[in-house]
């Protein structure tokens, strides 16, 4: 800092001492500049030091400071935190928070943070995991800081690019450079030391082997660089990819808390938009993350490429750019695959959206539906689109198929053509050249191996982030101002014209013409209602010219017809409209109660204090004003019943109730009351609108909109409506005296209500005083008389939650789980029969590197000499051990040429080799293609099976079924989980099945030519084992805990867009987005912790697999002389090459496991869910019912059995065509007249009969079809009115 610029700062903060000299100017290690902060208030010299606080480090940045000239918030260096980690040591955190950022750099390294926890899994492998056995999510992975950040990167994009240019593709490269980078390092660091070992050191110890030099201290010197490259390669792997997964669940994080601002955010939440951002946290997110820490073996590229062709060329001169050329090539078909795969992607999810948003709008709506035995025809709407999407899924796998195909054949192929170019130009091919190339190319295979699934996952990503960018692109809720031109009113509108949004949502444009096409077959009468449901059919509704001043503490009636636009002009006011003209503004705190109550799962004294403090008086006066006190003393556990989602456990009646007294407990100066009796009876909504409208909200501002228009007279001016319009204002008389709309209106509503007579035969106002003509019952009377709340109390000593927490299960993955997954496959003979293509295909590739081995000894053994054999193979033992990354074993048999050959071999020549040779690669790849389809047909029929049941049983089960469990975990099982069965199980299942198949086919021919070696084998096998029981707990429950620390997230974000308009209207975002954070953190630490136990395991897999080969090597140069220098490279090779082999395969075992108890989960919607009775004792007739009789004997029901009946030995008969009423207080048991009647709920006693016939002898669709209903909250699905 310049003299000036540090006068500057002084002159400018004299309460900052800095240093005179830049001697006395430090930074700390911890990234803090060294300054003062000066609180003297003695200027002496003597008292300076003793009056100063002097923060040596205090947390403010130099630069800053200098730049800005005035103080600002302390702010850290930039990884000054991530930098502590180089120290070797750190003391143990206590915070119970993730430790991974608070270890010293070996804890870090070799990953012993972790290994506590393994442990404690093992010991505790018969409890189920929670929550409570694992950290809390730091800081740093937290959405809070993550999310902040992604926020700044985004607004920073729109602000430098705008908002037709804005790239989220490029926010995340932003996010993630730094520390791509990092991975980047490591990732260069593990390739050149995995090539030292493999390519050059182990050769070495063979040449000692194979030299007259007897100098021990270097061969033990080669035996400790081996030892050296083999730690290091597998930490650095190991720490790579922990690293890149710590990236992607920052990232993640992000994504997760920027969606969900926006979310509550938004203006309106359309079904597909709803459906769209579950997807994002259910499936995207997860997508991104994958992409995210697969990056660096992209950028990782060029190094293996340089690696590869400088070694190749030292062998073989310019022909090494066949090689690379045939790479390439290969290469470059992965990714025009690649390109394929991420186009069926896009069409796929927008299949995806439609059936996840078909599924929501179902479980919303199951009571309706079954009460209109409408499961079949929904069933098979979800299961028409399921059809088109398995479509994309079969091509998706397929090409993902052929892509991991080309793995292990790329350097098959690469050797193939090489070696065929190159004898053909004439040159002479020795062994050693042959097999050193061969194990370049098999040191190359990285970049067919790793860079495809990232190609694959970021391809993926793309589809994704273009996903979330149009998301965030979405208009916004404006919040109208509050500047009011005259300080009285409280609300001003004035010439505003407000419309719904009528761009139609274009953000996926799915073919509807095919599913209406495969709708035609089986439902034609439902074509346009379910293949118009997709079209764009948005209102144009709109509200024109409105005026309107309403003055502080006035009571303002709105009336008008159906359709008139009362709600909208209540949206209108809380800015959930589109203003296209005029001015509004709200002066003051809002509350809101919509048309629908909309309750949460909480308990129903949460649901009435949404978040404010808790204050006993306002609490007990809002309780009383509603009429609440009754329908709390009827409930078992009060005011702390636990309510279920959507209010499940509630009445029409008291839903709205609640959803009133939530408005009076706010205190709020402006209520909106959108129709809030329409759920009330007479009785009950005379009492709110006296005691709670004209009584504890007196003075208050409201805006009452209703069709009850007896309450108009009461209010202090009425608004009339008609088509958007304004049409009629002014006091109740005058607007009767103008005898316009509402004079007819009221003359329509005198001639349509029945009034009281009283004894001079005069009707009596409906509204007046109210008042009893006998003696009201108490409301524990009442209760057991008439029932209790919609699900009744629970028994005492029988309490139990509502709604079930989700818990994992325990254990092993059952046998019953993988024999469900082949059951819903085909049965056991058609895996069978896929597995031995399998092996068919691995058996290609083990024939092709013998037919080599053999035509390699008849070019050196002319003449059949066995001396001349002999001679070959001591001489070329060195160049064969190259072949240690080789897909199989075979490539080095060639050692024991007279076992293996046969004199017909001698016989054929050259030319025939090289054509057979050739040849070899026709077969691979139809094997490899007919492997793939074969592969993902099964695979993508098991899932779909397994969907089918699934959503069969789910829409047969009882309705205590989604009483109990919150959508967004059924959805959870219908999105992620299904999304685990059709990508990532066939991808895992796939290279599991063609890895094991190249083990087995390798150990077995080893075993064949040199069966001592399995001395060796056993052990490791054993060892491996063991490591694996350990291990697997840990990262199987891990998965389980992912799965279902998930469920709750997607559950908050269905809640939060129903209740969007609520949540905003009280200021309640930042307790959501509180809420959010929780349960997103929890998220994202269980899928980190899972991948890190992965990591965990493979990195002592890794260390034993080297540990094993340093040994080996360390006895060969002990015993120089005793064994064979061919014994010693036969065994070298297997070591090196099948243990890394073997550990790979246990690590696709674990993850195999893991990725299985998706469909366990799956499995347990198959197995565990009750469903209701499909089948009748007794046939109706075809024209019943013909009278309509109905009879109620004794009936008693309750929702569940162990709770107190709803329904006490209720009786009654109905006669044919009569028309009845059925009143009772809100609770008192109407709608479970209703759902006895409609076998919703069985009855414990009693019966009742229709027509004389006992319906629970009969069959529910015949029950269920011949009786109409309206329901008490009006079901809509997303489509035209047709």
């Amino acid at each position: 800092m310049s003299s000036a610029r540090l006068n500057k700062v002084r002159d400018s903060l004299p309460n900052i001492v800095m240093p005179e000299s830049k001697a006395e100017r430090r930074v700390s290690l911890t990234g803090f500049s060294n300054v003062v902060l000066d609180v003297s208030t003695n200027k002496t010299p003597n008292d300076e030091d003793k009056d100063k606080l002097r923060v040596r480090f205090a947390e403010v940045s130099s630069m800053d400071l200098a730049m800005s000239g005035s103080s600002q918030k302390p702010t850290k260096r930039k990884y000054s935190v991530a930098l502590q980690t180089l120290k070797p040591f750190r003391p143990s955190s206590k915070d119970g928070k993730l430790p991974m950022n608070k270890v010293g750099l070996f804890s870090y390294t070799f990953l012993t943070w972790f290994s506590g926890f393994v442990w404690k899994m093992f010991k505790n492998r018969a409890n189920p995991i929670n929550e409570d056995d694992v950290w809390e999510c730091s800081d740093a992975e937290g959405l809070s800081t993550n999310t902040e950040r992604l926020q700044r990167l985004w607004k920073e994009e729109l602000g430098k690019n705008g908002e037709k240019k804005a790239s989220f593709l490029k926010v995340w490269m932003r996010f993630c450079f730094t520390r791509v980078f990092v991975s980047l390092l490591l990732l260069s660091i593990n390739a050149i030391v995995t090539f030292s070992s493999s390519a050059l050191l182990v050769n070495k110890v063979v040449a000692y082997l194979e030299s007259p030099d007897d100098d021990l201290w270097y061969g033990l010197g080669l035996c400790l660089a081996i030892f050296s490259c083999e730690v290091i390669r597998a930490v650095t792997f190991a720490n790579m990819i922990v690293f890149s997964c710590q990236t992607g669940t920052r990232f993640r994080s992000g994504v997760m808390g920027i969606m969900y601002n926006k979310l509550l955010r938004m203006r309106s939440i359309k079904g597909k938009t709803n459906s769209e951002i579950i997807n994002v946290f259910g499936v995207d997110s997860y997508r991104i993350y994958i992409a995210t820490w697969t990056t660096g073996f992209l950028l990782s590229l060029p190094l293996y490429v340089i690696i590869g062709t400088v070694y190749c060329y030292i062998l073989i001169g310019y022909w090494c750019f066949v090689s690379v050329g045939t790479f390439t090539v290969c290469y470059f078909a992965q990714t025009f695959l690649t390109r394929f795969i991420a186009a069926v992607r896009a069409k796929c999810v927008q299949y995806t959206d439609l059936r996840v948003r078909r599924m929501g709008e179902v479980l919303n709506s199951m009571k309706f539906i079954k009460m209109y035995a409408w499961e079949k025809p929904f069933t098979d709407a979800i299961k028409d689109v399921r059809k088109f999407e398995q479509k994309y899924v079969l091509r998706g796998t397929i090409l993902n198929g052929i892509i991991t195909s080309i793995i292990p054949i790329t350097p098959t192929i690469a050797s193939v053509v090489t070696i065929s170019v190159y004898t053909a130009a004439g040159n002479d091919l020795t062994a050693s050249t042959a097999f050193a190339v061969i194990g370049t190319m098999n040191f190359l295979r990285i970049i067919v191996a790793l860079l495809p699934f990232a190609l694959r996952s970021y391809a993926e990503a793309k589809v994704s982030f273009r996903r979330i960018q149009t998301l965030l692109l979405t208009e916004e809720h404006e919040k109208p101002t509050d500047e009011v031109f005259d300080k009285d009113n409280a609300v001003e509108v004035k010439a505003a014209s407000f419309v719904w949004e009528t761009m139609p949502d274009s953000s996926t444009k799915v073919d509807m013409k095919k599913i209406e096409n495969g709708l035609k077959k089986r439902r034609k009468s439902s074509i346009a209602s379910l293949a118009d449901s997709r079209r764009a059919s948005i209102s144009n509704f709109a509200l024109t010219d409105i005026n309107l001043d309403v003055k502080k503490g006035k009571l303002i009636g709105i009336c008008g017809s159906v359709g008139s636009g009362k709600s909208s002009l209540m949206y209108a006011i809380l800015g959930r409209m589109m203003q296209q003209k005029g001015h509004i503004a709200v002066a003051g705190e809002v509350a809101y109660v919509s048309q629908q109550a909309w309750i949460f799962n909480a308990t129903l004294k949460e649901n009435i204090l949404f978040g404010r403090e808790y204050d006993k008086n306002r609490y007990q006066d809002a309780i009383n004003c509603c009429g609440l006190e009754p329908d709390i003393q009827i409930l078992t556990d009060g005011d702390e019943t636990e309510i279920g989602e959507r209010g499940t456990n509630l009445s029409g009646g008291q839903k709205q109730r609640v959803n009133l007294a939530r408005a009076v407990y706010s205190d709020s100066d402006i209520f909106i009351l959108d129709d809030p009796m329409s759920a009330l009876d007479v009785k009950v909504g005379r009492q709110i609108f006296h005691s709670c409208i004209k009584g504890a909200l007196q003075g208050k501002t409201i805006l009452l909109v209703t069709h009850q228009l007896q309450y108009l007279k009461h209010c202090d001016e009425v608004v009339v409506m008609e088509d958007g319009i304004i049409e009629e204002k002014g006091l109740h008389h005058e607007l009767i005296a103008n005898d316009g709309i509402y004079a007819n209106m009221f003359r329509i509503f005198d001639n349509t209500t029945m009034k009281p007579i009283n004894k001079k035969g005069t009707t009596k106002e409906a509204d007046t005083k109210i008042t009893t003509t006998q003696k009201e019952k108490s409301p524990s009377t009442s209760s057991q008389q008439n029932g209790d709340s919609k699900t009744g109390a629970l028994k005492k000593g029988k309490k139990q939650k509502l709604v079930l927490a989700e818990e994992a299960s325990i254990g092993n993955v059952t046998f019953g789980t993988y024999s469900a997954y082949i059951s819903a496959a085909g049965g056991w003979f058609l895996i069978i029969g896929v597995i031995l293509v399998y092996f068919i295909s691995a058996g290609s590739l083990v024939f092709t590197d013998w037919w080599l081995s053999q035509w390699l000894t008849v070019l050196n053994s002319p003449s059949n000499s066995p001396n001349i054999t002999l001679e070959y193979r001591e001489n070329t033992t060195a160049s064969i051990i190259t072949t240690i990354l080789s897909s199989n074993s075979t490539s080095i048999n060639s050692l024991s040429g007279d076992d293996m050959n046969s004199s017909w071999l001698y016989d054929i020549n050259n030319d025939t080799y090289l054509y057979v040779y050739i040849g070899c690669i026709a077969g691979i790849i139809i094997l490899e293609i007919t492997k793939s389809v074969t592969g993902a047909f099964v695979a993508v029929k098991a899932s779909n099976t397994l969907h089918a049941r699934c959503l069969n049983n789910v829409m047969k089960a009882r309705m205590f079924f989604f009483d109990s469990n919150p959508v967004g975990r059924i959805l959870n099982r219908f999105s992620k989980d299904l999304d685990e069965s059709d990508v990532f199980l066939p991808q895992v299942t796939h290279s599991l099945l063609q890895i094991l198949a190249l083990v087995i086919l390798s150990t077995a021919m080893t075993a064949y030519i040199t069966p001592w070696i399995m001395l060796a084998v056993v052990p490791l096998l054993i060892l491996f084992y063991i490591m694996k029981q350990m291990s697997s707990v840990a990262i199987r429950q891990l998965k389980r805990l992912e799965n279902i620390t998930r469920s709750p997230v997607i559950s908050h974000v269905n809640v939060s867009s129903t209740g969007l308009a609520t949540i905003v209207a009280y200021n309640q975002q930042d307790r959501f987005i509180e809420r959010c954070t929780e349960l997103g953190n929890v998220s994202s630490l269980s899928l980190f912790l899972f991948d890190v136990s992965m990591r965990w395991f493979g990195l002592r897999l890794d260390i034993v697999a080297g540990m094993l080969t340093v040994t080996t090597s360390l006895i060969f140069v002990i015993t120089k002389g005793m064994i064979s220098p061919a014994s010693a490279g036969l065994v070298l090779g297997l070591c090196g090459k099948t243990i890394s082999i073997v550990q790979f395969v246990v690590r696709l075992m674990n993850e195999t496991e893991a990725r299985f108890t998706s469909i366990e989960r799956l499995q347990e919607y198959n197995n565990n869910i009750e469903i209701e009775p499909q089948h009748g004792n007794k046939l109706a007739s075809p024209s019943w019912p013909e009278k309509g009789e109905v009879v109620f004997k004794d009936v008693v029901m309750s929702y569940r059995k162990n709770m107190d009946p709803v329904l006490r030995s209720v009786k009654f008969e109905l006669g044919s065509q009569e028309k009845v009423g059925v009143v009772g207080r809100t609770g008192a048991g109407k709608s479970s007249l209703a759902a006895a009647l409609f076998r919703l709920v069985e009855l414990e006693g009693g019966k009742i009969l229709v027509d004389g016939e006992d319906i629970s002898q009969l069959h529910l669709n015949a029950i269920r079809s011949k009786i109409s209903t309206i329901t008490q909250e009006p079901v809509l699905f997303a489509g035209t009115v047709r």
